[in-house]
């Protein structure tokens, strides 16, 4: 019997440990294969179910460092897995600190002695943990995946700074607090509520980013719809001039002026290019890099663009839309700076294979210095606020989705290459 309540106690630290673990894997992705999983299953375990007593400096120190280490069984940027523990840390060290003490004086209030009954009454105690966690996973796990997805380096950082008030606050609890007092609990309570309040804030700020990201999509399919109409418009008036243009070319081969001829048909041509170019089928995608392809040939550089992105849907329209947008707004800044007569060049290629990589790299030709502040780069604009936010910009959403972006430059040319 005894060992029968001992294996339902230990049972239900594993599912706890289990539920904590699929709530840690909401921010952070656990690494293949199944056996890394499983010791990170294990590990999470551990953090969620240590016993803390007050004034044990040791348990929940080194808990927190264990929490640490089991980040790296997990895939992620540096900033998510702090945050993952400034979060759930100290929800889990505070549970387990009131669950220990409480359950102490109801025990020896009502019951008392060592055998069977503290047996039983410890092991079924570990219940209301794992019921915790539960809840805890299925109320908090489509907000904390979407905090994850939406939220910027900068904002999990924040986040993290507020979780750090309540971690300072649980572990000199512990460290100072005597056995068993009362006085403790209010501040423990408060530190998992503001823990709890930290993901609804996270919540919230991936809500407002998604809403702003709808408001970019319907403006950018605006602006695709408007250009879609533009070139129509330009289309029929073609249409309706092509026959007076033909007159004047026949008139001015017949006249011999051959020369004046190839000039008018050159101008005709370049008026018929200014339409909709396919450059891919994303429509919002292909009518960005149409504007960005008219606003260079306006400053006469010269722009090619092989884009093959077919099925690609690891970063949603507007993101993969800022992508292209920042990159070629400074290659189309730094070739305008180019002196008339020498050569403005601009090359951009991105491809999707059906393996599931992407790359993109564009190239550009130059004459300014590139110009590098404690890494970052900078540009050549009047505003001081907006010195390399393309290129960072860009930076942060490769590093978010797990990519990396390469720079390099010569005197005549700057290449950056983007592999996702």
């Amino acid at each position: 019997m005894e060992n029968l309540i001992s294996l339902i106690g230990t049972s239900c630290n594993f599912v706890q440990g289990y539920f904590f673990f699929k709530t840690v894997s909401c921010l952070l992705k656990p690494r293949e294969p199944r056996f890394l999983q499983i010791l990170a299953w294990m590990l999470c375990t551990l953090v969620s179910s240590v016993v803390i007593f007050a004034q044990d400096p040791v348990n929940i120190l080194v808990v927190l460092c264990l929490f640490f280490g089991t980040t790296l069984f997990f895939e992620g940027p540096w900033y998510l897995k702090i945050s993952a523990v400034m979060i759930l840390y100290p929800i889990a060290t505070a549970l387990n600190f009131l669950l220990n003490n409480i359950g102490t004086w109801i025990f020896f209030t009502f019951w008392g002695g060592m055998g069977f009954t503290n047996l039983l009454f410890s092991n079924l105690a570990e219940i209301v943990p794992l019921l915790f966690w539960f809840v805890f996973y299925r109320s908090m796990n489509r907000r904390l995946l979407k905090a994850r997805q939406l939220l910027d380096r900068r904002s999990w950082l924040f986040l993290s700074l507020i979780c750090l008030a309540s971690l300072t606050a649980v572990v000199s609890l512990v460290c100072f607090t005597p056995n068993l007092a009362p006085a403790a609990y209010p501040c423990m309570l408060a530190c998992i509520a503001t823990n709890f309040t930290s993901i609804y804030l996270a919540s919230y700020l991936a809500d407002t980013i998604q809403a702003d990201m709808e408001r970019k999509n319907l403006r950018l399919q605006k602006d695709y719809y408007e250009e879609l109409e533009k070139n129509q418009l330009q289309i029929r008036r073609l249409r309706h001039d092509m026959n007076s243009h033909f007159a004047v070319v026949d008139s001015l081969l017949k006249d011999r002026n051959i020369k004046e001829a190839l000039e008018y048909l050159e101008k005709l041509m370049g008026y018929i290019e200014t339409g909709n170019r396919p450059f891919c089928k994303n429509s919002v995608v292909n009518a960005l890099l149409n504007a960005k392809y008219n606003q260079a040939s306006e400053q006469n550089i010269d722009c090619f663009f092989s884009i093959s992105i077919d099925g690609f849907t690891k970063l949603d329209d507007i993101t993969l839309c800022s992508v292209f947008a920042n990159t070629l707004d400074n290659a189309i800044e730094a070739c305008s700076k180019i002196p008339s007569g020498q050569q403005r060049k601009i090359s951009a290629k991105a491809r999707y294979t059906k393996e599931g990589y992407f790359s993109y790299e564009i190239v550009n030709t130059k004459e300014n210095e590139v110009q590098k502040r404690k890494g970052r780069f900078l540009t050549d604009k009047e505003d001081p606020h907006s010195h390399g936010l393309g290129i960072a910009s860009v930076q942060e959403i490769i590093e978010k989705n797990g990519g990396t972006l390469d720079i390099s430059y010569t005197e005549k040319e700057f290449r950056l290459t983007i592999f996702l």
